[in-house]
């Protein structure tokens, strides 16, 4: 938000210099971007005046001009600039200056005739980006002075305004928190707003209002102004517009912007004879209608978006922009101005839906002041009388059926004292409240009851209101103390303490840790979840972009989002995993709960040589860490089993339960989910709930000194039927209660239905016994062996080799 100086002057006189205010109002939560100092010209830039104007004898687009600067003779100067008639007042840079621009001038012939200096245009003297003619002075500039003193100029502050206070958005807003911080609320001026004498017909005689949508529109005026002449505006608005960054078109639109930058009120101006038997009608837009904007751009809308429609078709874009076949155009004569308060969620959705932003749709979306929206129109057509005029018709349409109700807030003194750490009276904190134009409603030695005001949008409850007497009292001047604190509770209390222990878990097992966006589209999300149901997804009422439309249902999204990006920048090792809250759509309330999703493909060791670097990931190294990641959180032992998931491979998916409970699914990505990804090797994912899998009892960490006598080992190599899973074999082992088994592994599997028999095969363990307290003899070993052999051959019937 760019202010002028001596604009926000007419409103509240302050002594301050530009580093005080600034200062002072940084302080104050109104952050400064940047100041551009107020403009100067060398003193040899004076104030000119055309006398006589010939044309170049060599040059059909010069002109040789004769110019009056005070002295004993007019100079004479070439120029090229259309508007170089007799009587103009310029600035003239005369031989030897050096402009700001960079520019020098000195005497030269130009096609055959001599120029003594230059007249020059605002570009050339770096007070604008107009180039198109010279600079016009006003009238009662005095020739041969310097031009500086005749040129409208002065500081310029960009202000960084919080999207909490819409009410800074304008020159009057931010005079109004001048005149808080200075303690002088009584010495504000508004804007003039005197209409005139009245005419004799009344507004209902030309137009009609008529607001199908009040939740969208709680507010909307009309007025209508006849006689209207469209010209280029006065000086010192063109001045005040292109200061703060806004071109200037015409009188009329110039008004409305000024009004806008002035109260922070948008306003819009229509072509009356353009609307349709006069009538405005503020609706939402039919399917697929379409409507031409003021940009030129074309849209096709839909009744999410409101419009201002006439008695046949939509004009305006509600909150947005204005539509070109409303358009204020040299031929306009009667105006239908607008000033209005629109849903600050519609407009933004409407404004990203169309990917049209205007400073007008960036005030609707932080929300108006309801109360101003009638006196900026008044503001407004008093303008457009004093720029075009306008003959104002009598009366204001103003369809306002709910007029705004202000909140009360109560505020205790102690709990003011409390938070800030310091120590006022209440009736301190009253002239404060007074200062800021907050209202009083109630008063007791101990508390104040505040009537919120209606530009105050971002005021809602006590803590509020206690920011704002922390800002009145001077955040500098809040003295700096310890902060208070409790002892807490167990470690166990703390809700992070395990979800950083599996972070920990899956660093340790060589995986990287990825984050992303936890709101995706509704196309992924659907992807995501079973059946493609999107019932069961959580949809944002008001999305940023479609892209973040909803809530993610799993980290299932994240991680295809990661191996795409990934793979199309050529980094194809991934093993990479990421925690984060997923949620799902629930009849009463969403539940939301922590998943940790991985991501395997690619070589598992790039880094190796040979052989072992061209190993690729595969299924079983994903259940592998799986198994391990539930090793490390001390878990109960999971089991696996085939699953049905169309988001994997047939025949490389499964799910893992642990007590019964699915704890995670897991295997090969299915290649319908990755479509458009440059991948060179198979994807590998997991989707591992951490919240039922924590939620379970944790085994105890047991320490057992390290074994002082050696191991020895024995294999079995056995064939049996294909329905038999390893995880039966491993139990069936354990049920023996094997005093001196160690460990159990897997080393070789093979498949041969010629030799083995249909539906077979041949599995092979690795048996390895110990006894802590001696050295096991071979006897001892091999008979314990065969144990273990006969329990298996009479519970799973196996066939040993």
């Amino acid at each position: 938000m760019k202010t002028l100086l001596k604009w926000l002057r007419q409103y509240f006189d302050f002594n301050w210099k530009v580093e005080e205010l600034t200062e002072i109002l940084t302080m104050a939560g109104l952050e400064v971007e940047g100041v551009e100092g107020a403009f100067e010209l060398p003193e040899t830039v004076v104030v000119g005046r055309i006398e006589k104007r010939e044309n170049h004898p060599d040059a059909d687009k010069l002109s040789v001009c004769s110019v009056e600067i005070g002295a004993e003779q007019p100079l004479q100067i070439v120029c090229g600039a259309p508007n170089s008639d007799p009587g103009l007042k310029v600035p003239v840079a005369l031989p030897g200056t050096e402009l700001p621009t960079g520019l020098k001038i000195k005497r030269a012939k130009l096609r055959g005739v001599e120029s003594e200096g230059m007249m020059c245009s605002a570009a050339e003297l770096g007070a604008g980006e107009d180039e198109s003619g010279l600079l016009e002075l006003g009238q009662d500039a005095v020739v041969g002075q310097a031009a500086t003193a005749w040129l409208s100029s002065d500081t310029v502050v960009d202000w960084e305004i919080t999207p909490n206070r819409p009410d800074w958005l304008s020159h009057f807003g931010i005079a109004r928190e001048i005149a808080a911080l200075a303690r002088k609320p009584e010495e504000l001026r508004y804007p003039e707003v005197d209409s005139g004498a009245p005419s004799e017909s009344d507004v209902r005689e030309w137009a009609s209002v008529e607001v199908l949508d009040q939740s969208l529109c709680p507010r909307y005026t009309a007025r209508v102004l006849t006689d209207v002449k469209i010209a280029e505006s006065p000086r010192w608005l063109r001045d005040s517009l292109t200061a703060v960054g806004v071109r200037p078109v015409n009188n009329v639109v110039d008004v409305t912007n000024y009004v806008m930058l002035e109260c922070g009120q948008p306003l819009h101006a229509f072509d009356y004879h353009k609307l349709t038997e006069g009538k405005v009608i503020v609706r939402r837009a039919e399917e697929g209608e379409k409507m031409m904007t003021l940009d030129g751009g074309e849209h096709t809308l839909t009744p999410e978006q409101l419009v201002i429609a006439d008695a046949r078709k939509a004009v305006a874009l509600a909150g947005v922009m204005g539509g070109a076949n409303t358009e204020i155009s040299e031929e306009t004569e009667t105006v239908l101005l607008e000033s209005a308060a629109f849903n600050p969620g519609n407009v933004r959705a409407t404004a990203r839906k169309l990917g049209l932003h205007s400073e007008s749709s960036y005030r609707f979306e932080r929300g108006v002041d309801w109360e101003m929206v009638e006196y900026a129109s008044r503001r407004a057509a008093f303008l457009l009388q004093q720029t075009a005029g306008a003959r104002l018709i009598e009366g204001c349409l103003d369809f306002y059926p709910t007029p705004w109700r202000a909140d009360l807030v109560p505020c205790r003194l102690s709990r003011i004292n409390q938070l800030l750490g310091i120590d006022i009276t209440v009736e301190q904190a009253r002239e404060y409240f007074r200062c800021l134009g907050l209202d009083i409603w109630e008063q007791s030695e101990t508390a104040l009851t505040v009537r919120i005001p209606s530009f105050r949008l971002d005021l809602q409850r006590e803590a509020d209101l206690i920011e704002e007497v922390a800002r009145m009292y001077g955040l500098d001047n809040i003295p700096a103390k310890r902060p208070a604190s409790i002892v807490g509770g167990g470690l166990k209390d703390d809700a992070g303490r395990e979800l950083e222990e599996a972070r920990k878990a899956l660093l340790g097992l060589g995986l990287s840790e990825t984050m992303t966006y936890s709101t995706i589209s509704v196309e992924e999300g659907a992807r995501a979840v079973d059946g493609g149901d999107e019932e069961r997804l959580v949809k944002l009422a008001n999305p940023i972009s479609a892209e973040a439309a909803c809530m993610r249902p799993s980290m299932w999204t994240g991680l295809l989002r990661t191996a795409a990006v990934n793979s199309a920048r050529g980094n194809l090792d991934l093993g990479v995993f990421e925690i984060g809250r997923v949620v799902v759509s629930d009849p009463a309330l969403p539940e939301e709960r922590y998943q940790a999703g991985l991501l395997l493909s690619g070589r598992v060791h790039p880094e190796r040589y040979g052989e072992e670097r061209e190993r690729q990931y595969d299924f079983f190294d994903l259940k592998g860490i799986l198994e391990d990641f539930c090793e490390a959180l001390l878990l109960p032992p999971p089991e696996c089993r085939p699953c049905e998931d169309g988001k994997f491979v047939e025949g490389e998916r499964a799910e893992m339960l642990i007590q019964g409970r699915r704890a995670a699914v897991f295997g090969r990505v299915h290649a319908d989910h990755c479509r458009g990804m440059r991948l060179h090797y198979p994807l590998y994912a997991a989707l591992f709930e951490l919240d039922s899998a924590l939620s379970l009892e944790r085994r105890q960490k047991v320490f057992r000194p390290l074994p002082q006598y050696p191991a020895t080992a024995r294999d079995i190599s056995m064939v049996v039927p294909a329905s038999i899973t390893h995880r039966q074999i491993v139990e069936t082992v354990q049920e023996t209660d094997s005093q001196w088994l160690e460990q159990i592994a897997l080393f070789d599997l093979y498949e041969d239905a010629e030799n083995l028999g249909k539906d077979r095969r041949s599995l092979a363990y690795s048996l390895v016994y110990r006894h802590s307290g001696r050295t096991l003899t071979d006897e001892e070993a091999n008979q314990e062996h065969e144990r273990i052999k006969s329990h298996l051959q009479s519970r799973l019937a196996v066939d040993f080799r």
